[in-house]
């Protein structure tokens, strides 16, 4: 979660109009730089982006917005702050100039993800306030009223030769295509972003069009493919398109998903194996090819205005059939087996729900016994 921060930067500690200090932590980069040198030499750092996640919020660890990117020689200071509760601090370093970053999103999203000239880039330092190796009060980021608290106990956790934290931004409105973002009954109010076959937290309700992208922090987890079910709704929520998004994750990058365009149809796909091997059936002389005859959705009879796949095949024992531009609705099928001389070893029946912008993978099941060979 992201809370919008008040942050100031410069080179002395924040004052109100009337000369008073304002509650308020400041961070400094001498408490942080270390040996890394701030300056425009090659290798050296020139900005970074600090990011406070309050440790005593109520219901657990709240993350404030984070600070715009801030030249390495100045403090940026905090003055949304609540008296006597504990903070921690993240500071990335990047190599780049502080003009030449821009927050995902736009300069007010307080995203700590940063583009150059629209492109991702990941920080090539990081650190922690106070540091993970901190053990004693001593050490704890505790606002006081009226009090300026400059951060201190910062260690790096990530530098140009470690592992560093990767991130996905998908950003819904690419898949778009010609369709609009409105409150029609066909146009997009809304988009579901629903990761496949990960732990990542599905986010729901993205608007359209989005205020800023969505942004998954993968941490240090190794990297692999992820895959992202794209779904887009109307303002009375029914469900009008789908797609798919794509991101191969790197350890250290982060990337941009790439999106399929939405789409208004599924498809069915036909796969034996599993049934034939039950049937005790293999490919070859005894099951050589099949045929699937009219899948209809909601039981919609041909003549009406709801499609329907009248014929597919025949079909190679061993392949997969794939049924395309189904409208959505729950579809079912009747499928013949044939061996090598054309006559049918096997009928089966196969159903499954085709969703829009979605492959639905049908079951199939045995829908009379086969006689004996």
């Amino acid at each position: 979660m992201l809370a919008i921060a008040a942050c100031t930067s410069g080179s002395s500690d924040d004052d109100d109009d009337d000369g008073r200090i304002q509650t308020s932590l400041t961070i400094d980069p001498l408490a942080f730089l270390g040996d890394v040198r701030c300056s425009s030499e090659p290798g050296a750092i020139r900005s970074y982006v600090a990011t406070l996640t309050d440790e005593s919020a109520e219901g657990g660890p709240f993350t404030l917005a984070s600070s715009p990117p801030i030249p390495c020689s100045s403090r940026v200071s905090f003055t949304y702050v609540v008296e006597a509760h504990e903070y921690t601090a993240r500071i990335d370093g990047y190599a780049q100039h502080a003009e030449e970053l821009a927050p995902v999103g736009d300069e007010t999203s307080g995203s700590p993800h940063m583009l150059v000239d629209g492109a991702p880039v990941a920080p090539r330092w990081t650190w922690a306030c106070p540091g993970p190796d901190a053990t004693d009060d001593a050490g704890k980021l505790v606002a006081k009223t009226g009090v300026n608290v400059v951060v201190q106990g910062c260690a790096p956790v990530a530098g140009p030769d470690d592992a560093q934290r990767a991130a996905i931004v998908l950003d819904p409105a690419s898949a778009l295509g010609a369709l609009r973002c409105g409150a029609d009954d066909r146009e997009v109010a809304s988009f579901d972003v629903l990761p496949e076959g990960s732990a990542l937290a599905p986010v729901l309700g993205v608007g359209c069009p989005p205020a800023e992208p969505v942004v998954y922090d993968l941490g240090a987890a190794p990297g692999r493919a992820h895959f992202f079910r794209l779904e887009a709704k109307n303002a009375a929520g029914d469900l009008l398109f789908g797609s798919r998004c794509f991101a191969a994750a790197s350890a250290g990058i982060t990337v941009t998903a790439t999106c399929a365009p939405l789409s208004d149809t599924g498809a069915l796909e036909l796969d034996l194996d599993a049934l034939l091997a039950a049937e005790q059936l293999a490919c070859g002389a005894g099951a050589s090819t099949y045929t699937a005859a009219e899948p209809r959705p909601d039981g919609g009879q041909p003549g009406t205005e709801v499609p329907y796949v009248p014929y597919v095949g025949p079909v190679p024992c061993g392949q997969r059939a794939l049924l395309s531009a189904l409208s959505p609705g729950t579809y079912a099928t009747s499928v013949a087996v044939l061996d090598a001389k054309g006559a049918s070893v096997l009928s089966a029946s196969c159903a499954g729900e085709v969703r829009p912008g979605a492959t639905t993978r049908a079951t199939c099941a045995p829908s009379a016994s086969r006689a004996p060979r």
